[in-house]
């Protein structure tokens, strides 16, 4: 366990870098050890030693000042670590209510979509059984997007036929909507 050098803290805690380097060389593999054995993660541990001895000189009057700054510095890993794992089961809380958001946007849109199916299966069932003109300019019309004029032109009929039976497709396929 490195010896507990007051003067070093205080050193520190005036903004000498020989100092912290000292500390740090001392801390290193202690601070490294202690992380990796709660977190079982190299990087991980690295990344929490990193964090204490940045706190450790942005907080260095603090140090400096407790009774037993080795003691204050390990608690401050202590923290890091302690803040790892309250932020991992933050994230993992948040996966977990993403989830449950993405499951029930896709109940109602998987039954959307049956729904939407159903509903052409029968659009398709009802324009079967209007008259073979009607079907043919419904189709060009509204399944295909031709004007009135395209369709005139290749079914050889006049525009105003054209509106006729769309006018009368359109009515019978409503009727048989409005009563189901």
């Amino acid at each position: 366990m490195p010896c507990d050098n007051k003067a070093l803290f205080n050193q520190i805690a005036e903004g000498d870098k020989d100092a912290f380097r000292l500390i740090f060389d001392l801390y290193k593999e202690p601070f490294y050890s202690a992380a990796y054995k709660l977190t079982r993660s190299s990087y991980i541990a690295e990344e929490i030693v990193q964090e204490a001895f940045i706190i450790l000189w942005t907080k260095s009057s603090q140090v400096a000042a407790a009774d037993k700054p080795a003691n204050y510095l390990f608690t401050i890993l202590y923290n890091c670590i302690y803040g790892h794992f309250k932020k991992l089961a933050a994230e993992k809380h948040m996966m977990q209510l993403v989830l449950q958001d993405v499951i029930a946007w896709e109940e109602p849109a998987t039954e959307g979509l049956l729904q939407a199916k159903e509903n052409k299966e029968l659009l398709d069932a009802v324009i079967r059984q209007l008259p073979s003109r009607q079907q043919m300019v419904y189709k060009l019309s509204k399944q295909q997007g031709l004007s009135r004029f395209e369709i005139a032109t290749y079914m050889c009929i006049s525009p105003n036929s054209v509106r006729n039976h769309l006018y009368d497709a359109v009515k019978s396929i409503r009727l048989y909507f409005k009563d189901k």
